[in-house]
């Protein structure tokens, strides 16, 4: 993966031993560390780039002071998948509910989303194709 980055821009690549290994130093791990502790808090790679070029070049400050809206957005975006993760649940619950009870009709799509899921009307008997 950190070639990946590294052939991106978003990491600088490391020096280079005569016999064409890399060579990282512990900075290099540093920002590298720091680069994918960003990642795996979801922030893009531009900006956990430029945070982690920040902090291995000894100005952490200026990465404290831009992390606060990066975190809010983040959150934000969560709270969406978050609201739209609950929104599927209930509709999945709604027709579990409706197939324990033999009831097979598909909850009203919601928020102008067609639903993907194609039930039968065969009304208990088998039309040939769905059952």
């Amino acid at each position: 993966m950190i070639r990946f980055y590294e052939r991106s821009g978003a990491l600088p690549g490391p020096r280079r031993r005569d016999n064409g290994y890399r060579d990282y130093s512990a900075s290099d791990l540093d920002r590298a560390r720091t680069f994918a502790t960003f990642r795996n808090l979801g922030l893009d790679a531009d900006d956990a780039s430029r945070l982690a070029e920040q902090c291995a070049t000894g100005q952490c400050d200026r990465t404290w002071e831009q992390l606060p809206p990066l975190v809010a957005t983040q959150r934000a975006l969560i709270r969406e998948r978050m609201d739209g993760l609950l929104a599927l649940d209930a509709q999945l619950a709604s027709l579990q509910d409706a197939l324990t009870a033999g009831q097979p009709d598909l909850p009203e799509p919601q928020n102008g989303k067609e639903s993907l899921v194609v039930l039968c009307d065969c009304e208990g008997g088998c039309c040939g194709p769905c059952c």
